[in-house]
């Protein structure tokens, strides 16, 4: 933009790190197969209790269950977990605890809350770690959850949007009258038409388009979304089979879940229908492999165009958005085999991943188009006062207009933080216990890792985050 200023802003003192850097070093040190060293910095963060704590909680767990730090990963996870109960109690966008006009500033002065995926996969990597040393009550226990976020997805995305609003057209026309020095009279009616009218604007969602992927007519639209969009198949189909091999009754239903929800994956369709005519298995082997890791989000800044704007331009010092965009991260393997099966994908956590970025973008660009435009009508009502001024006050002013700007870019910037040690995807296949007890595992035709099992039924979980990070491998068994 033209008439952007110049500003610096003193946002971090030297040789002081971020929360970027720490995640920038986490997801080296997870892609590089650093696990150890992964989980260092994000729980002693954690114990800070800021409002990141939960993204450091889960960071943790993650690096710690990778490196095979069973116990460590629970602790971490239970924490986690703890954490987002009090969060489902009051959206965050609701608690009081955030700063004053925090609506007004960036997403990032609210505690992190992760989404309907973490909550997922925390109770799913619970429940593993708790299989593997034999505890099925408690991991029964963890997987019920699991299940019961999968129910509560869309109203806790809705009530997520509805406190954010709320919040929203409270802070606003505050925030507008105090920046304003009175010249403004802050009216809420007008900025929402305005924010209204740039979310129907089709060039301008044609750029948001371009640098996000996101579609602000269509993407991230809850009223639209159906079952298969935001379930998570993988948790649906480790439910199942665990209650199957259990004893549990109600397996069947998870089962029939994760065909419906992944209908071109065969080992899926054929677990529901063995398991829906009563068969009982005998020395049998899932293996589920967690490949590559989800998409990372990073800052991207883009402008307001003017004309959407419904004030006199000359007037404006300032108009831009700050959003995050998602980074797709390559796969650690094209293919994968157990004992000369090929698994199958079983679970896109990319696509999930992406439609929860895009149920946040849905809020998450109408919040940054109304602080622009408050920001805007505040630079606008004192530079319209400034001309009808003189000496003194005018300067006055015309210094206050230029320091709102500043302050309003320096303010800017993108919510990037995310889990981010999730997957890629997910795969999976049922094969027979080998008759040496020894399953061979290959990534793209090469060796991986080979499992020794226990006679009877079991179940493999095996993470590669990447190609050159090593596997790491989980085993719960059923004498």
């Amino acid at each position: 933009m033209k008439k952007l200023i110049p500003v610096v802003a003193a946002l971090a003192m030297a040789g002081c790190r971020t929360v970027d850097d720490v995640i920038v070093d986490y997801r080296a040190n997870i892609s590089g197969g650093n696990y150890a060293a992964a989980a260092k910095e994000p729980e002693e963060l954690a114990a800070k209790e800021n409002g990141d704590r939960l993204m450091w909680r889960l960071m943790a767990a993650s690096a710690y269950d990778l490196s095979g730090e069973t116990e460590k990963a629970l602790d971490n996870f239970d924490v986690a977990e703890d954490i987002m109960i009090a969060n489902d109690q009051t959206s965050v966008f609701g608690q009081t605890a955030a700063a004053a006009n925090a609506m007004m500033l960036n997403d990032r002065f609210f505690p992190y809350d992760g989404g309907g995926q973490d909550r997922i996969f925390t109770c799913l990597y619970k429940a593993i770690g708790y299989g593997t040393r034999s505890d099925f009550a408690a991991a029964r226990t963890e997987l019920n959850r699991a299940a019961q976020h999968q129910e509560n997805w869309l109203w806790e995305r809705r009530k997520d949007l509805a406190a954010a609003d709320e919040r929203m057209d409270k802070e606003a026309a505050a925030y507008a009258k105090e920046k304003s020095e009175g010249n403004s009279s802050g009216d809420g009616q007008s900025t929402g038409v305005a924010v209204q009218n740039a979310m129907k604007d089709g060039s301008f969602a044609t750029t948001v388009k371009e640098y996000f992927m996101f579609d602000i007519f269509t993407s991230g639209v809850l009223d639209s979304l159906k079952p298969a969009d935001y379930q998570n198949p993988y948790a649906a189909h480790v439910c199942g089979v665990f209650r199957w091999l259990n004893g549990d009754g109600d397996g069947r239903g998870y089962l029939r879940d994760a065909a419906a929800l992944r209908p071109q994956n065969s080992f899926a369709r054929r677990d529901f229908s063995s398991c829906d005519q009563g068969w009982k298995p005998k020395n049998q082997v899932w293996v589920y492999v967690e490949d590559g890791l989800c998409p990372e989000r990073e800052q991207q800044r883009i402008d307001l165009p003017l004309l959407l704007i419904p004030y006199a331009g000359r007037y404006v010092k300032y108009a831009g958005l700050c959003l995050p965009r998602l980074l797709v991260r390559p796969a650690a393997a094209s293919s994968w085999t157990a004992a000369g099966v090929n698994l199958e994908q079983l679970a896109d956590v990319d696509a999930l991943a992406k439609i929860e970025y895009d149920v946040y973008m849905r809020g998450a660009l109408k919040r940054e188009i109304t602080r622009t435009i408050v920001d805007v009508g505040v630079q606008v009502a004192l530079g319209i006062a400034a001309d009808r001024a003189t000496g003194v006050t005018r300067t006055a002013l015309v210094a206050s207009q230029y320091a709102v700007a500043a302050y309003s870019m320096a303010r800017r910037g993108a919510d990037t933080r995310c889990w981010s040690a999730l997957p890629k995807s997910v795969y999976v296949a049922r094969v027979a216990r080998p008759a040496d007890g020894v399953l061979d595992i290959r990534a793209d035709g090469i060796p991986a890792v080979q499992v020794d099992l226990k006679p009877g039924n079991s179940m493999v979980f095996v993470r590669k985050p990447s190609r050159a990070a090593a596997p790491s491998v989980k085993v719960v068994s059923w004498p």
